[in-house]
């Protein structure tokens, strides 16, 4: 091999290592090349936490793995920043679909995803005296006043009710005004949540975890935070049936009675919104436990009560 020869390899292999280099690192550090854009992105990630385990997951329609009884959750990196496709199965559950849109040098976390089973065992409850529909209430709300009937005996404490919740310590309320007040339980002490609130509302139930407000008439379903007094009032889904009760399942995912049909909801909006139906009852009235996290359905002929749903 003459010295020229072995100078042209010497300067190949310099030129080679020099261009091929910098693509390695940048594909380390999470670029890649983005083909529709023609050009070097960062990547991002998407981090999900699901409930129950194991689970299957895809991404784009590519499977990705299971999430496992010890780990509930998966990171996908080096995503390219635009919409990502996730569909999470899982036996005798219903699908979870959801469009997440990826920003660069970001995760977009998804972490609080039920999967609600198809056939949630029911039975037949045989002590009626137990029922949650029968059990005395301590407030009533009677001809637009709030009543404290703790003692039996009805005792106004509030004038001017629309719908109203009691949350720990404190009674929740929609005034005549339209805006939502706090108090304690004598109605005193008054607290202006919200300045401007929705209207019309016919019911609002606190989360379980004190930090949102579900809302709800008879054809749409919205929620607040609490903690964030202008924050916009999120609206989850407009219905041409009648809405009946309408409840929070955890802080995350509500359940109600629309038409004879009892619908489960989450309430991260972005995109589509995952809702499913319980199929074979027909509800008069439901009430969720959230000591036993069962369902309680009374029906024309019977009081049900559900198997655990959520953890």
């Amino acid at each position: 091999m003459t010295k020229i020869i072995r100078l042209i390899i010497l300067i190949i292999c310099v030129a080679l290592f020099f261009s091929i280099t910098p693509i390695i690192i940048g594909y380390s550090l999470g670029y890649r090349i983005d083909f529709e854009q023609k050009k070097v992105v960062a990547t991002g990630g998407i981090y999900l936490r699901v409930w129950p385990s194991p689970a299957e997951i895809f991404i784009d329609s590519k499977n990705i793995g299971k999430t496992s009884l010890i780990t509930n959750s998966v990171f996908t990196q080096n995503l390219l920043p635009k919409n990502h496709s996730v569909l999470i199965k899982k036996d005798g559950y219903f699908n979870y679909q959801k469009t997440l849109a990826v920003k660069e040098k970001e995760a977009t976390k998804l972490e609080h995803i039920l999967l609600i089973k198809k056939d949630i065992a029911f039975r037949a409850s045989t002590d009626k005296t137990q029922s949650p529909f029968v059990k005395k209430e301590q407030f009533i709300l009677k001809n637009g006043n709030l009543y404290d009937n703790s003692t039996g005996k009805l005792v106004l404490i509030i004038k001017n009710v629309i719908a109203f919740d009691a949350d720990q310590n404190n009674i929740y309320w929609v005034s005549k005004d339209n805006l939502l007040y706090k108090s304690d339980f004598s109605g005193k002490e008054k607290m202006k949540i919200f300045d401007s609130f929705y209207s019309p509302v016919k019911s609002i139930k606190i989360s379980p975890d004190h930090s949102k407000i579900l809302l709800s008439n008879d054809y749409e379903i919205l929620f607040a935070y609490l903690n964030f007094p202008d924050s916009e009032k999120i609206f989850l889904n407009r219905f041409s049936e009648k809405i009946g009760e309408c409840l929070w399942l955890n802080s995350d995912y509500v359940i109600f009675i629309l038409a004879d049909k009892i619908k489960i909801s989450e309430v991260d909006n972005r995109n589509e919104i995952n809702m499913v139906e319980l199929p074979d009852i027909k509800p008069v009235k439901i009430y969720f436990n959230q000591q036993d996290k069962k369902l309680y359905v009374s029906t024309k002929d019977d009081i049900l009560v559900s198997e655990q749903i959520i953890q």
